[in-house]
C-alpha cells in the first residue's frame, strides 16, 4: 500500500466541470486519480480547484507536505488570461509548487501554466486545433534519454486536444517531444527549488474521453475542417466510444489508425507512472 499524497489542481471551473460530467465527460483530476490509485493503490490525493474564487489554496509550508503536485486541462486560455482571476490564481499555485520544491507535472493546460509562471511564453497555435489525437510525436535527442519517456517508442501517437502552445519555454528548459503540430509536445526544466515535467498531450484521456471532445467541439472540428459534417464527427466519436469498449475490434482500430499507443493503457499512462516512479519516490 502506498502512503504517496498528490495534490491535484483542476484547470476547470466547477462550471465547467459540471458542463463536462453531464455530457458524458471525466475531469481531468479524476482521471489523473483513477491512474494514481491504480499505479499506487492507497496513496492520498487531494483535489483543489483554483480556478474558482472560493477555493482555499494550500500555502507554501503546506503544499512541502506532498510528494508531488499535478494539474491537468482546461478550457481556459494562458494567452488570454492575464487579468482573468481564474487564470492567474493558478499561474500564482504553480509558482508556489516551484518554490514548495514539490515535483510538479502538467498535461496540456498545466504544461502552459507551468511554462507561463516560469517566465516562458504560450500563444494560440497558428494551426487551430489538435484534435483527439497528436500524431507521430517524435522524441527529441534529449527526450529519448530523459526518465520522463523512460520505455517510451521513439514515435508515437497520443490523446489529444488543444489550440493554445508553448512558444517560447523558460530559461534552461529542454524540448523533449515535438510533432508537425507544435514544436513543444514534451519538456522539462527547474525553477526557483522545482522541476517540471510534462506534455501538451493528455497521456490520461482514453478514447471515452476522445469521443465526448469531439461530440462537445463538434462545429469547432467541422469548421476547421477535420469533418464535412456535424454528422460525420458523430460517427467518428461513436466509433472512438464503440472502440473504446471493445478495444479487440481491429476493424476499427485500423479504420481509425490507432493502436497500442492509445488503445493499452500501460503505453499511454508511461509518460505519468515514469514520473511517480522517478521523480516523485525518489523525492520521497
Amino acid at each position: 500500500m502506498s502512503d504517496l499524497k498528490f495534490l491535484l489542481a483542476e484547470g476547470n471551473t466547477r462550471e465547467i466541470n459540471a458542463q463536462a460530467i453531464a455530457s458524458g465527460g471525466r475531469t481531468g483530476t479524476m482521471c489523473f486519480s483513477e491512474i494514481l490509485q491504480s499505479i499506487a493503490p492507497g496513496c492520498i490525493i487531494e483535489i483543489v480547484n483554483p480556478a474558482d474564487i472560493d477555493t482555499g489554496l494550500p500555502a507554501g509550508a503546506e503544499l512541502t507536505g506532498y510528494d508531488g503536485f499535478m494539474m491537468s486541462g482546461s478550457a481556459l486560455n494562458v494567452p488570454l488570461g492575464g487579468d482573468d482571476p481564474r487564470v492567474t490564481r493558478q499561474v500564482d499555485l504553480a509558482k508556489a509548487v516551484f518554490d514548495a520544491g514539490v515535483p510538479f507535472y502538467g498535461s496540456c493546460w498545466g504544461l502552459q501554466v507551468a511554462v507561463a509562471a516560469a517566465g516562458g511564453s504560450v500563444a494560440a497555435s497558428p494551426l487551430g486545433c489538435e484534435m483527439a489525437v497528436a500524431r507521430k510525436v517524435v522524441l527529441s535527442e534529449q527526450g529519448r534519454d530523459h526518465l520522463l519517456y523512460d520505455g517510451k517508442a521513439g514515435v508515437f501517437d497520443a490523446p489529444a486536444v488543444h489550440v493554445d502552445e508553448v512558444t517560447a519555454l523558460p530559461s534552461g528548459a529542454t524540448v523533449l517531444a515535438s510533432n508537425g503540430f507544435s514544436r513543444v509536445q514534451g519538456a522539462t526544466f527547474r525553477f526557483a527549488r522545482g522541476e517540471f515535467w510534462g506534455v501538451q498531450y493528455h497521456p490520461e484521456f482514453d478514447l471515452a474521453d476522445m469521443a465526448v471532445l469531439v461530440k462537445r467541439y463538434t462545429q469547432r472540428v467541422v469548421d476547421q475542417g477535420f469533418f464535412a459534417t456535424p454528422a460525420d464527427a458523430e460517427a467518428h466519436a461513436e466509433r472512438l466510444k464503440t472502440l473504446h469498449e471493445d478495444p479487440e475490434r481491429k476493424d476499427l482500430s485500423w479504420l481509425l489508425g490507432l493502436d497500442a499507443d492509445i488503445l493499452d493503457p500501460t503505453v499511454r499512462w508511461r509518460e505519468i507512472v515514469n514520473w511517480v516512479e522517478h521523480a516523485v519516490k525518489p523525492r520521497r
